[in-house]
C-alpha cells in the first residue's frame, strides 16, 4: 500500500515538474536570473533578496514552487521606420512605419529611429525591476518602446519646421529626448544608451495608410536649389580667393618696385648731396684762392703805384731783356732825306741803364739825406739873453 502511495506521489511530482519551469537550469553568458517563490508571503513567498540572483553561466536548481525570471544584460537594439530592416543590428524592428509627430507650427513629420539600451546587472536593481515593472526581456522591451516613442514625439513636437532643418537644433532635441527616457527608466535598471534619428521627413499619414509627401517634395526642391546656390557661392568664393591671391601678389610686386625705386631715389639723393658738398668745397677753395690772388694783385698794384713802382718796372723790363740777349736795329730818317741805320747793343744799353739807375738812386739818397740835415743845421741859434 505504501509503495502504491509512493508511486502516486512520484507521478504527481513528475507531472508537477514537467508542467513548471523547474529542475536544473543554466544561465547564459550575459544572462541573470531572479528567483520568485510561488508561496504566500508568510511562508517566504515572493522575490528573494539580491543574494538569490543567479549570475551568468551559473547552474541553479529551480524547485517546484519557484520561478526563475531571466534577463539578458547585453546591448539591445530597437528600430522604427520604413526601410530600416537592415539597420536592426541584430535587434528588433518595432514597426515598419515611421514614428509620426508634428512640428510646433503644424507640419507633420515622420521619423526613423534606432535605440540602444541594456539592463543593469546590479542585483538590487534587478530585484526592483522584477518587483515593480517587468519579469522578462519582452516586458522590458515593451516598456522601452513605449517610453522612447512618447519622449521622442514630445520633444520633437517643440521644434518648428525650420528648426527641423537645423542640424544642431535637431540633434540637441534628440539628446533632450534621450535624457528624458533615461530619467524615466533608470530607476528600474534600464539604461537607454542612445537614440539615433536616422532620417526625418515631412509627411502626413492618410486614413488609408499612405502618406502625403507634397510638402516634403517641395522642401526637397528647395533643398536642391539651396545646394545649387551653395555650390555657386562656393565657386564665387573660390574665384574671390583666387583674385585675392593675384591681388596680393600684384600688391607685393608693387611694394617691391616702390621699395626699389625708393632705394634708387635715396641713393641718388645721397650721391647728389655728396657731389654737391664736394663741388661746394671745391668752389669755396677756388673762391678763396681767387680772393687770395686778387688780394695779392691788389697789394702788388698798390706797391707798384708807389714811388718804387717805376723802378721795379724798369728792373723787371731790364731783367726780361737781359734774359733774351736782344739786339735792335733802328732806322731813322736823316736831315737830308736819307735813311740812317744804327745798331744798338742792348747789353750795353742795359748796363748803362743800370748805371743810370744806380746814379739816380744814389742821387735820391743823397738828396734825401741833405733834406733831413738841413732843418737841424738851418735852425737859428737862440740868443742866451732871450731865454
Amino acid at each position: 500500500m505504501r509503495n502504491k502511495y509512493a508511486q502516486i506521489f512520484l507521478s504527481a511530482a513528475v507531472l508537477l515538474l514537467a508542467g513548471c519551469d523547474t529542475g536544473i537550469q543554466h544561465m547564459g553568458a550575459t544572462e541573470y536570473g531572479v528567483t520568485f517563490r510561488k508561496l504566500p508571503p508568510i511562508m517566504g513567498g515572493g522575490v528573494g533578496g539580491p543574494s538569490s540572483v543567479a549570475s551568468p553561466l551559473q547552474t541553479i536548481v529551480v524547485l517546484p514552487w519557484e520561478d526563475i525570471y531571466r534577463f539578458d544584460t547585453s546591448p539591445q537594439y530597437l528600430t522604427w521606420g520604413r526601410g530600416m530592416e537592415g539597420a536592426t543590428n541584430g535587434g528588433q524592428l518595432v514597426q515598419s512605419e515611421d514614428v509620426h509627430t508634428r512640428a510646433k507650427d503644424g507640419n507633420e513629420a515622420a521619423l526613423k529611429l534606432t535605440v540602444r539600451y541594456r539592463i543593469d546587472p546590479n542585483p538590487e536593481r534587478l530585484v526592483k525591476l522584477v518587483q515593480e515593472v517587468a519579469t522578462s526581456d519582452a516586458d522590458v522591451r515593451n516598456l522601452v518602446i513605449a517610453v522612447v516613442r512618447s519622449t521622442i514625439r514630445t520633444h520633437m513636437n517643440k521644434l518648428r519646421t525650420a528648426e527641423f532643418r537645423d542640424d544642431r537644433k535637431r540633434n540637441d532635441t534628440v539628446d533632450e529626448a534621450l535624457a528624458a527616457a533615461q530619467k524615466t527608466l533608470s530607476p528600474w535598471g534600464i539604461d537607454v544608451e542612445a537614440i539615433n534619428l536616422k532620417q526625418y521627413r515631412f509627411a502626413r499619414l492618410l486614413p488609408d495608410g499612405s502618406e502625403d509627401t507634397s510638402y516634403q517634395d517641395r522642401l526637397r526642391e528647395i533643398q536642391e536649389k539651396e545646394q545649387d546656390i551653395e555650390g555657386e557661392r562656393t565657386r564665387i568664393e573660390t574665384v574671390r580667393a583666387k583674385k585675392h591671391t593675384e591681388y596680393s601678389q600684384a600688391e607685393s610686386q608693387y611694394n617691391a618696385r616702390v621699395a626699389e625705386a625708393r632705394g634708387y631715389k635715396e641713393q641718388s639723393v645721397y650721391q647728389g648731396e655728396a657731389y654737391h658738398a664736394a663741388k661746394s668745397n671745391e668752389a669755396k677753395a677756388i673762391s678763396a684762392e681767387g680772393l687770395a690772388e686778387v688780394e695779392g694783385l691788389r697789394q702788388q698794384i698798390a706797391a707798384l703805384s708807389g714811388k718804387g713802382g717805376r723802378a721795379m718796372l724798369r728792373l723787371e723790363v731790364a731783367k726780361q731783356l737781359s734774359q733774351g740777349n736782344p739786339k735792335f736795329v733802328s732806322v731813322n730818317q736823316g736831315q737830308g732825306g736819307g735813311v740812317e741805320v744804327s745798331k744798338t747793343d742792348m747789353n750795353q744799353l742795359i748796363q748803362q741803364l743800370g748805371l743810370l739807375e744806380g746814379l739816380v738812386a744814389q742821387g735820391s739818397s743823397s738828396q734825401t739825406g741833405a733834406q733831413r740835415a738841413t732843418p737841424q743845421s738851418a735852425k737859428p741859434a737862440t740868443p742866451s739873453g732871450a731865454q
